[in-house]
């Protein structure tokens, strides 16, 4: 029938050829088995993407290690934990850094001057570990209330709204309240004033419960730090805890005249809080006496435990009797529990205090994150030349005063920072500056100041990095880049900190040579996981090292 209308013309030959075709088509369908219906290709991802999902399929169905974009990784890429301006040094989560091999860094080439202009970034990439890290071990059920505390200071807290302990108040509070001697180390901003303060007035109150000190000149307990402006932020944070309980705290912070010092010690003291050279001059003029201590805190241990206060410390503690075993504070013998805190580890602490405490009546606490990279703050590192610097400053707190963001920025000497301070005012920025050079009548009140907004900006020395709540800064600024790996853990301690109501970040300028140095461990140490080398405190001794050719161990035991 088809043939032959084909034959009279009645269909035309190319409508025929199609026919045919779908003839056949149907007869394979019928003889396979196949319904009438045909699957038609779909294309379900873009040709561009391809490549992508595919590696993406290789992730989740590979076991070990595998290679993409140039890099090993253990599973998912993960969060991007470096951001570079050369996009092939970014680092991620889960990515693989073998020393083993010769790895390039973002700051790779740093010391050669064609590197000026380059950058890279630290991001965070989980919260505070101060705060988290204690969740995760379950701590986030646990309140003031389990450690005995007495009812007061519980009071005390929750006005201050402080509700929940952070780890190293979760390790240091049950040890210390047994009375044993301590040294204890947490990373910056993590809440040790509280962890010893507690402890100590508890034991004050119970005290003061059976008798009064009647003594005068005979101070019960005694805080000792290095800097004028700590002496009264933990004089501040006393008086606040034992408000309209009896407790006496008195302040010796290095200022005013000897005749000042001689009428604050005469008088019965629960608590006295001092720096260390003021302490000393008011005993070599026996205006009062030790022999009554019965706890005795080393605040910034790291620091009065260096060469440089070393023995300054050891000659105060000499002075009164160590406990050597824990003793109640309501026992009738006299003797003096110790208690050491700070943000790094002392290394030579039992060392140092070889001659007052053995080193088996000390116990050692310190929390899972202790000399690293504080993971919730993003740290910047701008490579630059000595001329850049003040440009790139300027441009930076433009930027910051838009937002109205408290700044604080780090120089290495007094005369850099009075630089700095006249540079800004110069160009219409309002600062406060404060370094060790300035009379102390000058530095007193400029952290009050600070805190309280005079001025969104504060331009220091490390005297202002060690100790200091400085929960109102939101951007430190290294205008010098630190010499010494404990200086930057402190620096960026100056935010990110338990009290913080906002994130913090930090820029830092990276010039010299030396700096590069520094800069390598810190890329090095976040790639790696692992701590912070040669976190060491001991400045004086560093320097000893870099001048001479003394041995180490020499001069350690010397």
């Amino acid at each position: 029938m088809h043939s032959l209308a084909v034959s009279q013309g009645m269909i035309p030959s190319s409508h025929c050829k199609c026919w045919l075709v779908f003839s056949r088509c149907i007869r394979m369908s019928a003889q396979t088995g196949i319904g009438a219906t045909i699957d038609v290709p779909v294309i379900k991802v873009p040709k561009r993407l391809e490549k992508r999902v595919e590696e993406i399929r290789r992730m989740k169905e590979s076991e070990g290690e595998f290679q993409w974009q140039g890099r090993v990784f253990n599973a998912r890429p993960g969060k991007e934990l470096i951001s570079a301006k050369r996009k092939e040094f970014n680092y991620y989560q889960n990515q693989l850094f073998r020393t083993s091999v010769p790895q390039k860094l973002a700051s790779h080439g740093w010391k050669h001057r064609k590197s000026r202009g380059d950058f890279f970034t630290l991001l965070a990439y989980r919260g505070n570990p101060s705060v988290q890290d204690g969740e995760i071990r379950g701590q986030s059920q646990l309140s003031f209330d389990d450690y005995g505390i007495d009812r007061r200071l519980l009071t005390r807290l929750e006005d201050m709204d402080i509700r929940k302990p952070t780890i190293i108040q979760d390790l240091a509070i049950p040890v210390l309240m047994k009375g044993k001697n301590a040294l204890f180390a947490a990373e910056t901003g993590s809440g040790k004033t509280l962890a010893y303060l507690l402890p100590l007035l508890n034991s004050l109150l119970k005290l003061r419960d059976v008798c009064q000190n009647e003594d005068v000149g005979r101070p019960w307990s005694l805080i000792l730090v290095p800097a004028q402006e700590l002496a009264h932020q933990v004089h501040s944070v006393v008086t606040n805890l034992s408000r309209d309980h009896g407790i006496v705290c008195e302040l010796l912070d290095g200022a005013g005249s000897l005749k000042l010092c001689k009428s604050t010690l005469e008088k019965p003291i629960d608590v006295l809080v001092a720096t260390s050279g003021r302490l000393n001059m008011s005993l070599k003029h026996r205006l009062f006496s030790l022999q009554s201590i019965r706890h005795t805190v080393i605040d910034e241990a790291d620091t009065l435990l260096d060469d440089s206060f070393k023995s300054s410390t050891v000659h105060i503690l000499k002075k009164m009797e160590i406990n050597q075993k824990p003793a109640s504070p309501l026992s009738g013998s006299f003797g003096s529990q110790l208690i050491m805190a700070g943000a790094t580890m002392p290394k030579q602490a039992t060392l140092a205090l070889g001659e007052v405490l053995s080193e088996n009546s000390l116990t050692v606490l310190s929390t899972p994150h202790l000399h690293r990279i504080q993971p919730h703050i993003n740290q910047k590192f701008l490579r630059l030349h000595t001329t850049d610097k003040a440009v790139t400053l300027l441009k930076i707190l433009s930027q910051d005063a838009r937002k109205n963001t408290s700044v604080m920025i780090f120089c290495n000497e007094a005369s850099t920072c009075n630089w700095v301070a006249y540079l800004l005012e110069e160009n219409g920025f309002s600062c406060l500056r404060l370094n060790g050079a300035m009379k102390i009548q000058e530095r007193r009140g400029v952290m009050e100041a600070y805190q309280s907004g005079s001025s969104n900006i504060l331009v220091s020395t490390d005297i202002a990095s060690r100790g200091i709540d400085t929960s109102r800064v939101e951007h430190i600024i290294n205008f010098d880049f630190p010499n010494h790996m404990s200086d930057y853990i402190h620096r960026v301690g100056r935010v990110g900190r338990v009290s913080s109501r906002k994130g913090g970040r930090v820029t830092s300028f990276v010039v010299h040579k030396w700096d590069v140095d520094l800069v390598h461990k810190i890329e090095t140490a976040v790639r790696t996981r692992e701590s912070l080398p040669r976190v060491d405190a001991n400045i004086k001794r560093k320097h000893i090292l870099r001048n001479t050719e003394i041995p180490f161990n020499q001069i350690m035991f010397e």
